[in-house]
């Protein structure tokens, strides 16, 4: 009785969100399914929690513990139900799950603790020898691990026939083995990776610039800086004048730093984004053929890890391949990145520079001096790390005096590390040989609307319009060059996406105009449409699932962010932008 008490327990306290999601099915055909599946899940598991043979119930009490964990730890971080796509997202990440210590502990020690249940009440006596006789339950009682099967192969045919859905509310349990199984599956399955096709466009045999540069910031709002806000954080850009052309509050290609750089990097188009992600040719290649000497900063990472889909062999394309060390603090590392671009651009050679800013990925204390504290309060100053994103004893805001505290360490975050990055590196260039674009890889989250959860970004489905905010800047002093930037900063003002910026990364090496045949998105001088405002939430679909969208905001709306949160004074919840899930615009 016990042992039946504690395996209830378990998977009540581990599945957190059932009653919500029986809720959501409602009295309908589907919820018949919903609980045959959860019977199966029982029954499969009792029997095995019964079985005499040990070695059995501990592996099987294993994997359960891990997928509980997993679940459970994510269902109290975000207040959602673990899926697929979240699921595949995460083991993306697996190489960083060191940072969690102190990120979220208490959600994690908590899932850890509530795993730890099951295997102890799945062990614990007990134990029924299988039966001798000839019937249908001898199979199952004699062959328990083979049973636990059962459950997951009907979560994964769920899977599949749903296009990667249906499985929310399913046991923890059982749902990651069955998320395990369809991805593994699916790559044994998938056909080889396809060959990157060979740059598409003619060089005119010119280079308008001696230097060109993207600057990639991390996690920088559009909506909360200087440069499209009156009281927006400094950035250190204004003071450009006529250098500096502002494109306005643009939309990112999507709302995590994996995805959105790799489609920037590969110039992914709307229409065939995962095609092109596996087969266009990095804008390295493009810049090497042209004559740059190919130059990437990375503020974020040491050591040689890689990260946003960067592999060997797309290093094997980068002539100077940097990263700032961890003898540099967090709030060291813009300042030293700058320093690095600067003596890049003060050569004479040619050269295209990608960077990979430090910026504000949370947590955003740590990554500025103390004493250069310009919004206060602030969260606890507790960052350790030497890395863009480890979250050493960091915990995200939970209610709106939480974020009010979160909203100003990161404006000093983005103020400190942003100012100092162009301070650094524009000392004594030739801006009129030398183009720099400026933008960041996401915008950010910061629940004004008092919605559940805590996550900043990479919020698959429906996401916050905030998310996808990012700034989009061009400098130069270029005579040639400055009044077409002029017009189609005002031009385009506000209507720019990521997908517009390798193309015309391409137009400034020296290439021509692509074919009418060609696969390529406008560049920042075309006439822009005022619709296509919008990132990618799910961004890797399979099994005929769409990807969703997401606006960042209609034009009245694109500068209300910041003054949303400067509006909380008595700390209320508030009003904030939900961005709304789509077609491809």
């Amino acid at each position: 009785m016990v042992k039946l008490v504690l395996i209830g327990i378990y998977l009540l306290g581990t599945n957190r969100l059932l009653a919500e999601r029986v809720a959501h099915i409602g009295l309908q055909p589907g919820l018949a399914v919903f609980a045959a599946v959860w019977l199966l899940c029982i029954v499969s598991m009792l029997v095995l929690a019964f079985h005499a043979r040990a070695v059995t119930r501990l592996v099987w009490s294993a994997i359960f513990f891990l997928g509980s964990t997993f679940t459970l730890a994510h269902a109290l971080i975000v207040s959602r139900h673990l899926g697929l796509l979240e699921f595949e997202q995460l083991l993306g990440l697996i190489g960083f799950a060191s940072n969690l210590k102190g990120f979220h502990d208490t959600q994690v020690l908590q899932a850890v603790a509530w795993s730890a249940l099951g295997v102890i009440a799945i062990n614990l006596p007990p134990w029924l020898a299988p039966p001798n006789s000839a019937s249908l339950l001898r199979w199952p009682q004699r062959n328990p691990g083979l049973l636990q099967f059962l459950p997951i192969l009907a979560i994964g045919a769920i899977l599949y026939l749903r296009g990667g859905e249906g499985s929310n509310g399913f046991p923890g349990q059982y749902n990651t083995a069955a998320f395990a199984g369809v991805l593994s599956a699916e790559k044994l399955l998938a056909p080889p990776a396809p060959e990157r096709e060979d740059i598409a466009l003619a060089h005119l045999g010119q280079r308008p610039f001696r230097h060109i540069v993207l600057v990639m910031d991390e996690s920088v709002r559009g909506d909360y800086v200087d440069l499209n806000v009156e009281d927006g954080v400094e950035t250190g850009l204004r003071p450009l004048g006529p250098a500096l052309f502002n494109f306005g509050v643009a939309a990112s290609s999507a709302n995590c730093s994996s995805t959105s750089n790799a489609s920037v990097r590969y110039g992914v188009t709307r229409d065939s984004y995962l095609k092109d992600l596996q087969i266009n040719p990095s804008f390295w290649r493009y810049a090497s053929r042209a004559g740059y000497r190919t130059v990437y900063i990375d503020a974020q990472r040491n050591d040689g890890k890689l990260q946003n889909f960067m592999d060997k062999r797309e290093v094997g394309e980068i002539d100077e391949f940097v990263q700032v060390g961890t003898a540099y603090a967090p709030d060291a590392k813009d300042i030293q990145a700058g320093r690095l671009l600067n003596s890049v651009l003060l050569r004479d050679r040619p050269s295209f520079t990608y960077v990979n800013k430090m910026g504000c990925h949370f947590p955003y204390e740590g990554k500025y001096p103390t004493a250069n504290t310009l919004y206060s309060p602030t969260m606890p100053r507790t960052f350790l790390s030497k890395e863009a994103d480890d979250g050493t004893g960091y915990r995200l805001a939970e209610n709106a005096e939480q974020r009010w505290r979160q909203v100003n360490s990161y404006r000093n975050c983005v103020a400190w590390n942003t100012r100092g990055f162009f301070r650094e590196a524009l000392a004594n260039v030739d801006l009129s040989d030398t183009l720099i674009l400026y933008t960041a890889d996401h915008g950010q989250n910061f629940h004004e609307d008092g919605s559940p959860g805590e996550q900043t970004h990479c919020t698959p489905g429906r996401a916050s319009a905030g998310e996808g905010r990012v700034p989009m800047a061009a400098i130069t002093r270029n005579a040639e060059l400055s009044p077409l930037l002029r017009d189609a900063s005002r031009r385009n003002q506000d209507k720019t996406t990521h997908f517009n910026v390798y193309p015309t990364l391409l137009t400034l090496m020296g290439y021509g105009p692509p074919s009418a045949q060609a696969n390529f998105e406008p560049d920042l001088m075309a006439t822009l449409p005022e619709d296509r405002r919008a990132f990618l939430s799910t961004y890797f679909v399979r099994f005929g699932r769409d990807p969703v969208w997401n606006s960042i905001g209609r034009p009245a709306q694109l500068r209300d962010g910041l003054q949303q949160a400067l509006a909380d004074d008595d700390r209320r919840p508030l009003a904030g932008d939900t961005g709304t899930a789509g077609a491809a615009p």
